[in-house]
């Protein structure tokens, strides 16, 4: 028997999740997504992460009308960035800077994640405009 050490743990994986818009979309897709960062030994990150992607998702869920939400997650060395697909050429979430009014009913998500997340945004491609954020890893820099 010979004993060597394992090859070390590869620092760029993507994956992609394409769920149906359904109102269990939001929790499938965060389960799976602390699942993967968990499983390459960063699950201290998992509660913040799974409210922000939450968060990403349920806004797809709710402003879109596409058939699918296309998720693309990429864990680096240093840290995970999720990008949700709203599947809605020409439209892009607003994200704003302060706290929605205490009485409104809706606008907080996005809110809390640009308040969790290290990294909040919006790329505006005309075809498929996408929202992301990036967590940084505990203790990375």
């Amino acid at each position: 028997m010979n004993i060597s050490a394992l090859p070390a743990q590869p620092t760029n994986l993507s994956y992609r999740l394409v769920v149906p818009r359904t109102a269990t979309a939001p929790k499938i897709v965060r389960e799976v997504v602390a699942l993967l960062v968990t499983a390459f030994g960063h699950g201290d990150i998992c509660e913040q992460l799974k409210l922000c992607v939450s968060e990403v998702v349920t806004n797809a869920y709710q402003h879109t009308r596409t058939a699918q939400i296309t998720v693309d997650v990429s864990l680096g060395a240093d840290g995970v960035t999720v990008w949700v697909d709203n599947g809605r050429p020409g439209w892009l979430p607003r994200v704003s800077s302060s706290a929605p009014p205490w009485h409104d009913q809706s606008g907080r998500g996005l809110y809390l994640v640009s308040r969790l997340a290290d990294r909040l945004g919006v790329d505006a491609n005309d075809d498929a405009p996408r929202l992301g954020f990036s967590l940084a890893y505990e203790g990375a820099a």
